[in-house]
């Protein structure tokens, strides 16, 4: 390994989503951000009735709608984008009729709204409080997912908010795919369609020719260097219902979701956060470093991360308890 890092791949397509949770574009380069991907997640709907953010999780029919910049988006402009509906219907961001034809679509009132910055917090409000069921409820599944790679503050901020201030993704900045994962998860389960797009990824790095295995799990901690920017690979990115869902040219696929389930624990690709900002293409090789050695040994480490876990949820039980959820 050289020092600038070991190459573990090129990258293979690269992807911004304007609006939330419909489907997005493939482009051919992106300028990384301290924030993520320029233009990514700039739109989002707005559940009208229950007073939040809303995306796949409640309202799977927005994989059906795919979205497109009217113009380049730049620094920090955002651009009207143009929302093509299942049936052909093309409307922009700026048409009146927009709401009522999305809301119409989704069988409730809702509304699109550009980013809102920090300080209009109430726009990032949770409507309620979120507990083990409703997580259940949105994941599709009868267990809790394991949540012990979420930092403590991020766990917090994620009880409060939708997402997090000032930003429409669920989580973490960016989302980091390799071709090998998904060529593993078809060994694994041939009846089920892996496609890319149904994983929503910014950054698909195609790994070595003929491997497969899930190379982006090896990755946690360490960083990748791809162009221009740097980034930080930090947790695994535990997958929801919507992989399974049927979108713009693509069917349901119930059988990604329960393989999922089954071998990785719900998890596919992972989150990264940026230290270096810059440009990154499509060819661009794409370099690992490892973290400095950790303190904890791996033994160690794994009975923490499974009492972080259980203590997690454990706080989502008591949310129910305490809040009576149904």
């Amino acid at each position: 390994m050289s020092s600038m890092g070991e190459i573990v791949g090129t990258v293979k397509e690269l992807w911004r989503y304007p609006v939330k949770s419909m489907v997005g574009e493939s482009v051919d380069s992106l300028h990384i951000a301290s924030y993520g991907a320029v233009g990514d997640r700039l739109w989002a709907v707005r559940d009208d009735n229950a007073g939040e953010i809303t995306g796949v999780r409640k309202k799977p029919k927005l994989l059906r709608c795919s979205a497109a910049y009217r113009e380049e988006p730049r620094g920090d402009s955002i651009p009207e984008v143009n929302i093509t509906f299942p049936d052909g219907v093309v409307l922009s961001s700026a048409d009146g009729e927009l709401a009522s034809v999305l809301s119409g679509m989704l069988g409730s009132s809702v509304s699109l709204h550009s980013l809102q910055p920090k300080s209009n917090w109430r726009h990032y409000r949770l409507s309620g409080v979120v507990g083990a069921k409703e997580i259940k409820r949105q994941f599709a599944s009868k267990d809790l997912p394991d949540m012990s790679s979420f930092s403590w503050a991020k766990l917090a901020e994620l009880m409060l908010f939708v997402t997090p201030l000032g930003r429409y993704y669920d989580a973490y900045p960016l989302h980091v795919l390799s071709t090998n994962s998904l060529r593993r998860m078809t060994e694994i389960e041939p009846e089920g369609d892996f496609d890319v797009r149904r994983f929503r990824p910014n950054i698909v790095i195609d790994g070595p020719e003929g491997e497969a295995g899930f190379d982006e799990f090896t990755w946690l901690g360490g960083t990748l260097s791809i162009g221009e920017a740097l980034i930080k690979v930090e947790t695994r990115t535990v997958r929801c219902s919507a992989p399974a869902q049927p979108q713009a040219h693509i069917g349901k696929s119930a059988k990604v979701v329960k393989a999922l389930n089954e071998h990785t624990g719900r998890n596919m690709g992972v989150n990264a956060t940026v230290i270096r900002t810059g440009v990154i293409k499509v060819g661009d090789a794409v370099r690992w470093t490892p973290p400095r050695k950790a303190f904890l040994s791996d033994s160690s480490a794994g009975i923490g991360a499974r009492l972080k876990n259980t203590i997690i949820h454990s706080m989502m039980k008591s949310v129910d308890i305490v809040f009576r959820q149904k």
